[in-house]
């Protein structure tokens, strides 16, 4: 009987204290990301008891009612608090997707030999510069985004993985888009299977993360069609944008800037124009605004 009322004593006091300092800590420290809301305060303030241990720190709720719950995980660092329990979304790549992604390196492929290299993307910023006229700055933004997009998305997913946080990639969940990522830094070329299986690992991860590095790279695209710097391009700049990529039918793309200026104002603005590329590859539309011509073209 002593010792289960020293037991229960010394537990209830290391609850105690164990909220308290949860709480002051959290509520005092840097976040690592951003200051949290006053919803993820509720939900902080909810946590219970705090059991450290020699491999993970984990957090108990009062719902979960002592079940370890590493989704809850709240990782201590000197001076900055990383959650890893924030939503990521992923996606499941449909047939039509899959399809849709093809057609993207097909758009990519300017040798038409089924494969893509980072000497390919160099030409294509080469003849984005040389189409345009482009200034040294809007020139390297293009360059950046062709030449190193997947070692920028690789690192930055890498690095979640390094924090703990949730969305993160490494070598045993995406061994393919890791190898694609090796093979562009040593100037190798990738098939169009690799480039849909590294796009299928991505997605089923991190789709935001993958949403994020596609719309700077088409945003990178949208102005270098925006000679004038207005926030708009014309029919005329689409045309010349779509012929460094090959597309030489004036018709077709004339038809699809039309079916992408949805307000009929005869110009489009960079939001609704990179929206429209993220949905065709990322949205499961066959009737999409670029899907219905590129698709068929």
């Amino acid at each position: 009987m002593c010792t289960s009322f020293l037991h229960l004593l010394f537990t209830s006091f290391f609850f105690l204290l164990n909220r308290y300092f949860l709480y002051h800590v959290i509520r005092n420290l840097k976040f690592a990301r951003k200051r949290p809301t006053e919803k993820t305060m509720s939900r902080i303030r909810g946590v219970v008891f705090l059991v450290i241990s020699f491999r993970r720190d984990y957090l108990m709720s009062r719902r979960e009612c002592g079940v370890w719950t590493p989704s809850a995980v709240c990782k201590f660092y000197p001076r900055q608090v990383t959650m890893s329990s924030d939503p990521v979304e992923t996606m499941e790549v449909t047939q039509l997707v899959e399809s849709k992604v093809r057609k993207w390196f097909q758009l990519n492929n300017l040798k038409r030999n089924g494969y893509i290299s980072k000497q390919d993307f160099t030409d294509m910023s080469e003849a984005f510069k040389k189409e345009f006229n482009l200034s040294e700055k809007k020139f390297q933004a293009i360059n950046t985004w062709l030449e190193n997009g997947w070692d920028i998305l690789i690192k930055k997913g890498e690095e979640m993985k390094a924090k703990g946080a949730n969305g993160g990639i490494s070598i045993d969940t995406t061994p393919i888009l890791i190898e694609v990522g090796r093979k562009w830094r040593e100037n190798g070329s990738i098939s169009e299977d690799e480039y849909l299986t590294a796009f299928k690992e991505i997605v089923s991860i991190n789709k935001n993360l993958f949403v994020e590095t596609f719309e700077a790279m088409v945003g990178s695209f949208f102005d270098a069609f925006d000679v004038s710097d207005s926030g708009y391009i014309t029919t005329e700049t689409f045309q010349r944008g779509m012929k460094c990529f090959g597309m030489t039918n004036t018709e077709a793309v004339d038809m699809m800037f039309h079916a992408m200026d949805t307000k009929k104002e005869g110009k489009i603005d960079k939001e609704r124009y990179v929206g429209h590329w993220v949905e065709f590859m990322t949205g499961d539309n066959k009737d999409g605004v670029i899907a219905q011509f590129l698709c068929r073209m």
